[in-house]
């Protein structure tokens, strides 16, 4: 369907995120190779933010056009909409490509492209949400703006049809995907023993739970623990370290980095309390190796099955010191098949399954 209808004269495509890293074009990219050069445009809010140190791949593309100078926190609003409704002009825009609502331009992104007459097609990762007058209302206002979700996984298409009532077939998965080949290309280096965990140092990553239950843990006697992510709470954890020399605490690493940092691990964990997705899960995965979820990961019904042997409760430190306890009784070579098998999984999740489910939102 999709290759029948991209040549179609039907305009152009504007994707808008907050800010432009490496995983936004990865999927820019991948779109742009399908309906060709010209058509597809991106932008982003600002040019920095105070959360990410990500430098912006598309900065000399001569279709990314920032709509503002300023970083992402910083007030701009009047700015950002203007640039949008003229992009869309000057360009011919005809579908839009938006990361959510959850800012004011996003929402006025909206109503604006209501009423020029554009199509949107929605990028989201949420799949909690219990609140029913909320989910109703939401599920209202979604439905008369957006045409088309484009949603993480499994439990953000359950969300949307079971909590906010879309249509699932204005729905597709594989919006939360990395560039898989990237995460391969250090895939010839000796391994180490190291569990490895990538996640900012703040309260949502569970972290104080996970070097409390790695210390208490058999895989403590021969592994390393080594989380890569800085962030607020590095002199709390550093204390909850006591010294321990096979505890180790990285800053955030560059994308460039990332490849040769999963290489020499054996093991990847993401202990989140609160995790819309996870996309180190998916950058693991592609570099070969088994993952360890907590149940709050967004990622675990798309990445872990009922009942795996690595899903645990993020609630419950004992829980994870089982599942550490269960990977140190695993030898080198059961641990490298599950590693295969990661890589297979993952597979399906590319930017390439993005662009091809972009256009059949787009173009359904």
């Amino acid at each position: 369907m999709v290759e029948n209808l991209i040549h179609q004269p039907f305009g152009n495509v504007l994707l808008v995120w907050d800010r432009i890293g490496d995983y936004h074009s990865a999927r820019f990219l991948a779109l742009e190779k399908i309906v060709g050069h010209g058509k597809i445009f991106i932008s982003d809010l600002g040019g920095a933010d105070s959360l990410y140190k990500w430098n912006n791949p598309l900065s000399g593309h001569e279709n990314y056009i920032p709509l503002s100078e300023k970083s992402v926190e910083k007030r701009a609003f009047w700015q950002r909409l203007f640039n949008f409704v003229s992009l869309i002009k000057k360009k011919n825009i005809k579908i839009v490509g938006l990361a959510g609502y959850g800012r004011t331009e996003y929402l006025a992104f909206l109503v604006v492209s209501k009423f020029l007459g554009v199509n949107v097609v929605l990028f989201a990762e949420s799949w909690y949400g219990e609140n029913k007058l909320v989910n109703k209302i939401k599920s209202v206002f979604l439905k008369f703006f957006c045409d088309g979700f484009l949603v993480s996984g499994n439990r953000a298409k359950s969300h949307f049809e079971n909590n906010l009532q879309i249509d699932s077939s204005k729905i597709e998965i594989g919006y939360s995907v990395v560039d898989n080949q990237h995460f391969k290309n250090q895939m010839d280096v000796e391994k180490e023993n190291i569990l490895l965990c990538v996640a900012r140092f703040s309260p949502e990553k569970n972290l104080k739970k996970l070097i409390s239950a790695f210390k208490n843990s058999q895989l403590s006697q021969s592994w390393k623990l080594q989380i890569v992510g800085g962030g607020p709470l590095k002199n709390e954890l550093e204390k909850e370290i006591g010294g321990r020399t096979n505890i180790i605490l990285s800053d955030w690493l560059s994308y460039q980095a990332l490849p040769l940092l999963y290489a020499h691990a054996r093991f990847f964990i993401l202990p989140s309390s609160f995790e819309p997705w996870g996309l180190v899960v998916n950058e693991a995965m592609a570099a070969g190796l088994p993952v360890a979820l907590s149940d709050q990961c967004g990622c675990a019904d798309d990445f872990a099955e009922p009942g795996s042997p690595f899903l645990f409760d993020a609630s419950d430190e004992k829980s994870i010191a089982i599942v550490l306890n269960k990977i140190s009784k695993l030898s080198p070579m059961e641990i490298k098949e599950l590693g295969k098998k990661s890589q297979l999984k993952v597979e399906n999740f590319s930017p390439q399954l993005w662009a091809k489910n972009f256009l059949n939102l787009a173009f359904g």
